[in-house]
């Protein structure tokens, strides 16, 4: 692949329910489908920088008191 060459999304795994999900952190240009969804607070941010899968994001999303479009 060339240097250049756009990355796309991966498989990655939840660590809250442990279900395999698309996952774009790593793509270039950065494309993944939680972009569409609100921003969560800085502490429910998972430190160590894994993401959630769509269900539990929303779910999280939801407990932080922000409503998923869609949803």
């Amino acid at each position: 692949m060339k240097p250049s060459a756009a990355r796309s999304s991966s498989s990655a795994r939840c660590p809250r329910c442990g279900n395999t999900f698309d996952c774009g952190k790593h793509a270039q240009p950065f494309e993944c489908w939680c972009r569409q969804m609100p921003s969560l607070p800085a502490d429910r941010l998972d430190p160590a920088g894994r993401c959630l899968c769509p269900e539990c994001l929303a779910a999280e999303i939801a407990r932080a008191g922000q409503a998923p479009p869609g949803v």
